[in-house]
């Protein structure tokens, strides 16, 4: 009964081999006796890791993560790899669950590959091939955008996806690292006093290229006092990166970046005691130390 009071707003169409889907019903509790959805999407999932030929149709819940959950325990919680969880979401790395928004839960595991792959991480997903027959769907994403995937039940990430999807959340903006000045409170070098100093400092010389820590949109490129010439870039998750200092921006606002693109060259604008790359992550607006998600040695 419950499978069909819900999957009228789940499962809008079923034309061929292609699902289109469009209101998610919302999973509140992931505890059986509270929340009748979630029982269902239990049920499911044992279903399915039973073996029966008779399988359960694919369905999509809405649910909201506390700010105590993460993505293992919430793949945990739903009786689900990461992989399924993350895959469905667009998600290349685990720090980009967030408890401030609805993520988006399957009722049986597998991998949803996008079939129009955008930036490195998906083009890995779609390059590498899969044993299960894949199933055709559109899922609309929790901001309302409607996407065509593969969805191969099942399957998991092979051993280089789960290498490349647990790595740091953003690669390094040199080809050679060196921080000389680190993330947190400092003597400032100009007034001698204590400051916050918002993110790290590279050692590079004049015109050494910077690359783009990860995929994303350029947010907005320009000059300040401080940062000299700069580029922020906008990342999934609420993430930004910032490069300052720079003496060439190579980038325009509103344009795609793919990480590893190269994006500016290093330089000494602004206010410096020298060449060097000025580099900052933020996430929801407030900065982050950077050498906690960024492999900067690897």
């Amino acid at each position: 009964m419950l499978r069909n009071i819900f999957l009228s707003t789940a499962l809008i169409l079923a034309a061929g081999n292609i699902l289109v889907f469009a209101d998610y019903p919302l999973i509140q509790y992931t505890i059986e006796s509270r929340d009748p959805l979630y029982s269902q999407q239990q049920q499911d999932v044992e279903l399915w890791y039973s073996g029966t030929r008779d399988l359960p149709p694919l369905m999509i819940y809405r649910y909201l993560p506390r700010s105590s959950e993460n993505l293992f325990s919430v793949a945990a919680a739903f009786n689900l790899p990461y992989d399924s969880i993350a895959t469905l979401n667009g998600w290349d790395a685990p720090g980009l669950l967030s408890s401030e928004k609805e993520v988006l839960i399957p009722n049986i595991p597998g991998l949803f590959v996008p079939e129009k792959p955008e930036g490195n991480w998906q083009r890995v997903l779609a390059d590498n091939s899969r044993t299960s027959e894949p199933v055709n769907i559109k899922v609309s994403s929790t901001t309302g955008e409607t996407k065509p995937f593969k969805f191969f039940p099942g399957e998991k990430f092979t051993s280089a996806e789960r290498i490349r999807f647990l790595g740091s959340l953003f690669s390094a903006p040199l080809r050679d690292v060196k921080i000389t000045s680190p993330y947190g409170y400092r003597s400032n070098p100009f007034s001698g006093g204590l400051s916050f100093h918002p993110g790290v400092d590279l050692r590079a010389g004049m015109n050494t290229p910077v690359f783009a820590a990860r995929d994303g949109i350029v947010k907005d490129t320009g000059t300040l006092e401080i940062y000299g010439h700069f580029i922020i870039i906008d990342h999934d998750g609420g993430y930004q990166s910032v490069y300052a200092h720079l003496n060439e921006v190579l980038v325009s606002t509103g344009e795609t970046i793919n990480a590893g693109d190269r994006i500016a060259l290093s330089g000494d604008s602004g206010i410096s005691t020298g060449p060097h790359l000025h580099f900052e992550i933020r996430r929801d607006g407030k900065p982050v130390d950077p050498s906690r998600l960024t492999s900067f040695y690897n």
